[in-house]
């Protein structure tokens, strides 16, 4: 039976956001394709062992929980960390000095020791101070981006000088993992086409994962009615572009829907976090949900007829975009937060920049004529895109 080691951050269960979603189900799928997993991730406390022994059980293979270290420090340790960092311009990248602690050096070195894995695959470019252990001992690395670092940090940090200052150490690790790794898999077009300039051995596109399930159901229902749902869903509004999105609509766009076509269409917010500051925005036409479980979302998905999802800022796949895709909803979509994704305007979506395209966009959408045809196109290229990704054909040999 071959042997895949799966080294991942913050343990992806229960799989809430896009993030845990998508590393939950490349977990399950080398599951399902009859490998032997196991996994190393970090947790923040022993109190979230409990959940850990809860997916070894129900998924039937070992999980190695490693407690955060440089997340937990008291307040001398970190301005000695701070120091040390200083003098090691590699761990620049914070996020990379995690995984240089001994703790989770060692729980990897007991594994290609006992467990002799046949693929060792990270998820995230940052965990590379662990790839050299694995380089020593010529076992094939794989590594999944989520996003390009260096880009994510420009565009979502509002700080001058504080995003540059994250950017070299970022690109530096961007630049290692490249080098090192056998293969990568970038979760965009746009994306796959810089770690290629990096000069990474072979890059793979390999959207969000967890998009398939939406796949495996049917699709919306269009309606002819009025006022017809219009829905956005942001994981967390902790997340700048989720934020900014959130504030472009309630300040800009849906103001002038309101002036421009009353009471023609009512608008539904999903997502955690939402900031205090916003709450005067909301009404019986601006209704505000918080989190819902997977269930009570799904049952509120049904009842949607149009999305929309301004993209501002940030890199990556943005999840808020795409699952509506693949759910058959027609959608309104900034031409940025494509991401390289072969979806046309006016033939699988509705492309907007400015709050009055938006605003057009949405009087257009209430012919139900195009709410199908965007409904089955989006939904049909969605099957194409993101329904199988041939992972296995590419992974390197060992």
């Amino acid at each position: 039976m071959k042997k895949i080691l799966i080294i991942t951050p913050k343990f992806p269960y229960p799989a809430r956001g896009a993030c845990e979603q998508d590393r939950a189900a490349g977990i399950e799928f080398f599951i399902k394709s009859g490998w032997e997993v196991r996994v190393i991730t970090k947790i923040y406390g022993e109190e979230y062992k409990k959940d850990v022994s809860e997916a070894n059980e129900k998924l039937g293979i070992t999980i190695i929980p490693i407690n955060y270290k440089y997340l937990t420090l008291s307040i001398g340790q970190k301005i000695k960390n701070i120091f040390l960092r200083l003098v090691m311009p590699w761990y620049w990248d914070g996020a990379a000095r995690e995984y240089g602690d001994l703790n989770i050096k060692m729980a990897l070195s007991e594994e290609l020791k006992n467990f002799k894995p046949n693929l060792v695959w990270f998820d995230y470019t940052y965990l590379w101070p662990l790839y050299k252990q694995i380089k020593k001992q010529g076992i094939p690395i794989v590594t999944r981006s989520i996003n390009f670092e260096p880009r994510h940090c420009l565009e979502e940090d509002s700080a001058f000088g504080l995003k540059y200052l994250k950017f070299f150490p970022k690109l530096l690790s961007e630049y290692l993992v490249s080098r090192w790794s056998d293969v990568i898999f970038a979760i965009t077009p746009i994306e796959a086409i810089l770690y290629r300039k990096l000069g990474a051995k072979q890059v793979v596109v390999m959207p969000l994962r967890g998009l398939k399930k939406y796949l495996e159901v049917p699709p919306i229902l269009i309606r002819e009615r009025s006022p017809l749902n219009v829905f956005f869903a942001g994981s967390t509004y902790n997340v700048a572009h989720n934020r900014e999105a959130l504030k472009f609509l309630l300040n800009q766009m849906i103001p002038e829907v309101e002036r421009k076509m009353p009471g023609q269409f009512k608008f539904h917010i999903f997502g955690g976090k939402i900031p205090q500051s916003f709450s005067k925005y909301f009404n019986d036409n601006i209704i505000r949900y918080n989190y819902l479980s997977e269930e009570k979302f799904d049952e509120n998905m049904n009842k949607m007829d149009i999305a929309i999802a301004p993209s501002l800022c940030g890199a990556g796949m943005q999840q808020k975009i795409f699952e509506p895709l693949t759910r058959g909803f027609p959608t309104i979509i900034s031409a940025r937060g494509l991401a390289g994704f072969p979806f046309n305007d006016n033939e699988h979506v509705l492309l907007a920049n400015s709050a009055m395209d938006f605003v057009n966009s949405l009087d257009s959408l209430r012919d139900r004529k195009l709410r199908e045809k965007l409904s089955c196109a989006a939904r049909a290229l969605s099957k194409k895109l993101f329904f199988t990704c041939n992972i296995e054909e590419v992974l390197p040999q060992n």
